[in-house]
Order: C-alpha cells, then sequence, then structure tokens
C-alpha cells in the first residue's frame, strides 16, 4: 500500500518540523508526504526550507526533537502554479497563496497524492507528532475493513501523555450539534483495554487530527467541503459516507496532539473569531445533513452563549 502524508501548516512551522520529522521515523515509511503551506504571513516556506538542509539556527530539541532525521532532506519546493510529477518517497513544500481553510488546505494535498497514485492519505494536523508504529497500524486498520473508509488513532495530549483525548473518534448528536470525544480524558491504560470493535460501533466521526481516508473514499464521496473554513469538517466527510465506507479505530496507532496549536482554540480563552468559525460550521453540518434539526441546534447554541456570557460576567466580578 502507498499511503501519503498530507500535514497543514499555517505559521506553525516549529510543531511542523517537529510533526514531519516524527512521521519520517515512522517503522513503515510513507510513500510521500506533502506538507501544505496554507499562505502563512510568518515565512514559515523560508525555515522549512532552511530545516530540509539542515541549517536551523537553533538545535531541533528546542522543538522537542530529539532523534532528528538525516540532513539535507530532498524537499521539492513548489507552488500551486506549478504542475509536476512527485517521486515516490518525496516531501513536497507546496505553497498556497492563501489561506482559504483547513478543507481547502488539505484538499490541494489529497489533489496531489491522488494524481501520484496514492492507496490511502494519512491527514495529519501539524500540531501532532506520532508513535513509529502509527503509519503502519493505521493502514492495516483501514484496509482490513469490507469497506475501507476513514481511520483513526488513539490520540493523547502532547503535555501529557498518559491522558487521552481521544479513541479514533467521537459521536455528534444531531439534535444538539454538540460532540463528544471517545474516551475523551481516560487514563491511556484503561483506554488501551477497550475493544476496537466496540469503539466504531459507538463513533459517527473520525477526529480529525489524525485521520486516514482511502483512495476509494475520495473517488466516491469526495474531497472535503471548502465552505468549512475551520471545524466539522471530519463529521460532515463521516456523514456523507454513512452506509457506503467503514469507520475504523486503531489503538495500536498512538498520536500525541498539542491541543489548539494548529487553529489558536482554547476553551479556556474566548477567541470571538474561531467561535464563530465554529458556530458556523455545526449550523452549515446540521443544515446540510440534518435540516430536521436546526430548532434544536440553534437553541443549543443560544445556550451555550449565554453561559459562556455569564461565566465572564461572574468571572469579572470575582476579580473585581
Amino acid at each position: 500500500m502507498k499511503i501519503g502524508v498530507v500535514i497543514l501548516n499555517y505559521n506553525g512551522w516549529q510543531d511542523t518540523i517537529a510533526c514531519v520529522e516524527s512521521v519520517l521515523a515512522s517503522r513503515t515509511s510513507p510513500a510521500w508526504i506533502i506538507i501544505v503551506d496554507n499562505g502563512s504571513t510568518n515565512d514559515s516556506a523560508r525555515w522549512l526550507r532552511h530545516w530540509a538542509i539542515g541549517n536551523m539556527e537553533f538545535a531541533l530539541s528546542e522543538l522537542g526533537v530529539f532523534s532528528p532525521c538525516v540532513k539535507p532532506v530532498a524537499l521539492h519546493d513548489v507552488d500551486e502554479t506549478e504542475s509536476f510529477d512527485i517521486p515516490l518517497g518525496s516531501v513536497v513544500l507546496l505553497r498556497l497563496k492563501q489561506n482559504n481553510g483547513y478543507a481547502s488546505g488539505n484538499n490541494a494535498g489529497i489533489r496531489l497524492l491522488k494524481q501520484a497514485g496514492a492507496d490511502a492519505v494519512w491527514i495529519l494536523n501539524n500540531d501532532t507528532v506520532v508513535d513509529q508504529n502509527a503509519l503502519g497500524a493505521m493502514s492495516n486498520r483501514l484496509f482490513s475493513k469490507p469497506r475501507p473508509g476513514l481511520c483513526g488513532a488513539l490520540v493523547s495530549y502532547l503535555e501529557s501523555d498518559a491522558i487521552v483525548q481521544c479513541r479514533g473518534g467521537g459521536f455528534t448528536n444531531k439534535w444538539t450539534g454538540l460532540s463528544v470525544l471517545d474516551g475523551n480524558k481516560e487514563n491511556l491504560t484503561t483506554a488501551l483495554l477497550a475493544d476496537p470493535d466496540a469503539v466504531e460501533k459507538r463513533i459517527n466521526f473520525i477526529y480529525g487530527a489524525s485521520v486516514m481516508v482511502s483512495r476509494a473514499f475520495i473517488e466516491n464521496v469526495g474531497l472535503m467541503d471548502e465552505r468549512y473554513f475551520l471545524y466539522c469538517e471530519e463529521q460532515d466527510w463521516a456523514y456523507s459516507a454513512a452506509g457506503k465506507f467503514d469507520l475504523a479505530y486503531a489503538p495500536d496507532a498512538l498520536v500525541y496532539h498539542k491541543e489548539g496549536a494548529s487553529t489558536g482554540f482554547s476553551y479556556k480563552k474566548l477567541n470571538v473569531r474561531l467561535l464563530w468559525h465554529l458556530t458556523r460550521s455545526r449550523l452549515l453540518l446540521t443544515w446540510k445533513h440534518t435540516p430536521e434539526a436546526l430548532p434544536t441546534v440553534c437553541l443549543s447554541i443560544a445556550y451555550a452563549a449565554l453561559r459562556m456570557a455569564w461565566r465572564r460576567i461572574v468571572g469579572a466580578r470575582s476579580v473585581a
């Protein structure tokens, strides 16, 4: 199986370097790695080129890379207007002129890998670091299914790797639009005891920080819907494939996630722009797949907004 990897970078070259280094250390080598620079404004492309030739101004250990790959890395540096073929085993820096969102950026990488002949694409958030066995484990689990569609990993928090963020994915309630990640906040040892078949029956989407998608899925369901600038793309993909392709969970594929680094979102801090994107995406997902639930989803959003506002008011009073 030829597995290509897509890593989307937007102003996060430090995390991206750590992610790519971990993928390059995989026991099962990826057929290609596509780093998509999504219109970064902080000179990310230059720093990624410097990394590839080993010309860094500081030690890679400062980025969390303690066993770096041999340099130079043969980096193919191209922009979106160029037509080119990617050699097997290559690392490509695909530079996009502007940031049109998460779905659009990943789609650019997926198109390139589809053209190259990839059997599957592993989409990774740039703020992840992967275990050496993760790629092989996900590929094996994905293609063990009768209808290989999407496969998720066992994702834990990078800062506290014994605490799980999710097993594969989660479940979104269509009436509220709210999602729960399977196994969230469980101890890693406990999470590993779960039967993967049972997990696959519980979840209705694969968590987007680490999702492997088969070529057949892409050809039949299509690319990510680019109307989702940020958030809910993974739910939309899974909903669109319901009854046609299988969702898989590979418990022996460990991925460590620095939550919020790729988007800047944190539930502890209010970010109006990202909350707007999240709300818009939830409404779009509902309108597209379960329009009968729009009234209750709108009520759920309104309730969440009022609760957040109240907490901020109470918090401000307690400080005063």
